[in-house]
């Protein structure tokens, strides 16, 4: 499953969630996508890929377990080329990750929740789409 997430620009809320369609989703210089492959109870370590543009908003995961926030989170390991944050909300636990200044390429960091569970981001930044 994926989505795009659009970014509002005042606060962290997300303002928009859509389906993928059939074709590869890109990334635009206000929205990531962000493909997560869900973990089940008990595991140990789940994992969420995103895309996003060079240069871009920084793109935001709502992470969730049984319809709530995962709770505290922190970043464990933090990203070679851009900066992670984890916070939380009502509704769900915010991850959110800005790629350095003109950066492009692979880069991954984990959040810990507790001692038990570890979230590896994988994250492809990509030159911005040209319209």
């Amino acid at each position: 499953m994926c989505l795009v997430k659009r970014i509002a620009r005042v606060g962290a809320a997300l303002t928009a969630l859509s389906g993928c369609a059939s074709q590869q989703q890109q990334p635009t210089q206000t929205a990531c996508v962000v493909a997560h492959e869900s973990g089940f109870v008990g595991a140990e370590k789940g994992q969420a890929r995103i895309t996003v543009a060079r240069n871009g908003s920084p793109c935001t995961i709502a992470a969730m377990i049984r319809h709530g926030a995962m709770g505290e989170g922190a970043v464990a390991v933090p990203p070679a080329h851009g900066t992670a944050a984890v916070g939380i909300t009502g509704e769900a636990t915010v991850i959110t990750y800005t790629p350095a200044r003109d950066y492009v390429g692979a880069d991954s960091f984990d959040v810990a929740f507790g001692p038990n569970f570890t979230m590896t981001v994988l994250v492809q930044v990509v030159p911005a789409a040209s319209r």
